[in-house]
């Protein structure tokens, strides 16, 4: 039997945002006991984008053991992720909560469920976006 995966990375605090539009609600949930990392990526003269394009990426992962996917929070594409324990927002602010104009926000692209030996290990989560915080531009360009 193959040891039990171990997350020591996975020591941090992020604030989940979920839009409802039918309602007119967001959804906020903090979890703890996650790896949240950013990194920024600038194109250089003569890559593949413009000279000094830039684009930022996150990835996210949520260990099972420390919040069940589905029973303590959901994650789906166009849901935003705060580092820390962030504000309310309420619906007439989400078109403003967005990368662009919230230092630190990260706005989902996918999710994606592990699994190991046949059980609910972790999930990740990622995305990536312009200085403008518009579009899905692609990282291995």
């Amino acid at each position: 039997m193959a040891a039990p995966l171990q997350y020591p990375l996975c020591c941090q605090t992020v604030t989940f945002y979920h839009a409802d539009p039918e309602a007119h609600t967001i959804t906020r949930t903090v979890v703890q006991g996650v790896h949240f990392d950013t990194r920024r990526r600038e194109t250089a003269a003569g890559g593949s984008g413009p000279a000094g394009s830039a684009a930022t990426a996150f990835l996210l992962v949520i260990p099972e053991k420390h919040a069940a996917f589905g029973r303590d929070y959901t994650l789906e594409p166009h849901d935003r992720v705060l580092a820390g324990t962030g504000p309310e927002v309420s619906y007439t602010q989400w078109l403003d909560f967005t990368p662009a104009k919230v230092p630190g926000l990260a706005a989902v692209q996918y999710v994606d469920c592990k699994t190991a030996a046949g059980q609910a290990a972790h999930v990740e989560a990622g995305g990536w976006w312009t200085r403008s915080g518009s579009g899905a531009h692609s990282l291995s360009n």
